[in-house]
């Protein structure tokens, strides 16, 4: 990526837990993640933790940690945590709205980053409103689960107190709302993570075609 070799970008490393960006950082600047894993999280008002996505490395601009904040008012509004040891690039803005100006696919492509968090967002008020956290919580673990030799797990690294902060929920309603898809056959816990056992059924509570009853 020609972004990279601008002037004024350095190599800079962090360890797992640290943190990359902090809310309420002015930014100057903005990362480009190379290798690890970091969450993009927020602390609310009351104190909560909520996790708002996953930055994987090279992946162009969802790669680009803080960068849709050096279009507005350049304050961060969310802490970025490396989850694993990660390796990134600093960028001076500078540099960056200079490589940026005149490359209209990157800017489409920032705009629907954009665009997708806020849908994102909607999505999850909506799901609380409208008493569809449940629902929420299928989707949720259907788009986090691998193929592990044909059968659908969801990585133990998925706790209940972590998938609560995916979804701005209380961990008890985590619980039991697992619970509900457990006694139904839907799912099973096990060390190794969640299996998923029904595709079909955990699929229709995802689309909304029924509500879970897990009260």
């Amino acid at each position: 990526m020609e972004l990279l070799k601008m002037d004024g970008v350095v190599k800079c490393e962090f360890e797992k837990g640290s943190y990359i960006i902090r809310q309420g950082d002015m930014m100057d600047f903005l990362y480009y993640l190379v290798s690890g894993t970091c969450y993009r999280t927020l602390i609310t008002e009351k104190g909560d933790e909520i996790i708002y996505g996953i930055k994987e490395s090279n992946n162009s601009i969802h790669s680009m940690l803080g960068v849709l904040t050096l279009f507005s008012n350049g304050v961060s509004e969310y802490h970025f945590i490396a989850k694993s040891k990660c390796r990134c690039y600093k960028i001076p803005k500078e540099a960056f709205f200079e490589y940026v100006q005149d490359d209209a696919n990157i800017l489409s492509q920032l705009l629907h980053m954009a665009t997708d968090n806020i849908r994102e967002l909607v999505d999850s008020l909506q799901a609380r409103n409208e008493g569809k956290v449940g629902n929420r919580l299928c989707k949720f673990l259907l788009s986090n689960a691998q193929d592990k030799q044909g059968v659908l797990l969801v990585s133990k690294g998925y706790s209940n107190a972590t998938i609560s902060k995916f979804l701005g929920i209380h961990k008890v309603t985590v619980a039991k709302i697992l619970r509900a898809l457990k006694e139904e056959g839907i799912i099973r816990k096990e060390k190794d993570g969640i299996f998923i056992l029904n595709e079909k059924k955990l699929t229709s509570y995802a689309m909304d075609e029924k509500i879970i009853d897990y009260y």
